[in-house]
């Protein structure tokens, strides 16, 4: 048997960077501010979940194939809730996301996964991703993600586009993700 790591070199299906690292934020326009005003980043979109929460969520560009994907939970409160502020304790970062080059070597590491009883199995559409979820060993649930070449965010009827500041950014992942 070849082990894992192995088999993901030899078929070259393996992430090619990170998609985003997912965090929970309660006032989205504040962390907005601070990421495009004091650190530099640029905001490409901001959505809201259509039902039940109406969520709000915005992706902010690192550069052209990896994102801050921030959601808005009016009232969160992470040291209330128990989570420290010093290093280790912070608890922040509610999942990471992982970018592979074609939705076939998204079933690739789909199949390695499911191997290890990582994950069901199961790829979906996310907007402008294919995305496989999966658990690891510490119980972090996490996605590996490939673009998703027929989304069209005018038709996306599950989150409501409110901003998009940059509408060329979705043609900017296309030709960087795909190969």
């Amino acid at each position: 048997m070849i082990a894992p790591a192995e088999q993901a070199r030899a078929t070259g299906a393996g992430p090619i960077g990170f998609s985003q690292v997912t965090v929970v934020t309660p006032d989205l326009d504040r962390f907005r501010a601070f990421y495009e005003g004091v650190v530099g980043l640029r905001t490409a979109i901001v959505m809201r979940v259509a039902e039940p929460s109406a969520m709000r969520h915005a992706i902010l560009l690192v550069n052209d194939t990896s994102i801050i994907h921030a959601f808005e939970q009016p009232g969160y409160d992470p040291v209330a809730a128990g989570i420290g502020t010093g290093m280790f304790a912070r608890g922040r970062i509610d999942h990471l996301g992982f970018m592979v080059g074609t939705v076939g070597e998204l079933e690739a590491v789909r199949d390695r996964l499911v191997a290890v009883g990582a994950c069901d199995g199961t790829i979906e559409p996310h907007g402008p991703v294919h995305s496989v979820r999966f658990t690891d060993p510490d119980g972090l649930e996490s996605e590996i993600n490939a673009v998703n070449t027929a989304w069209d965010p005018a038709q996306e009827d599950h989150h409501l586009v409110e901003e998009e500041p940059d509408p060329e950014m979705f043609a900017r992942l296309v030709a960087a993700g795909v190969r």
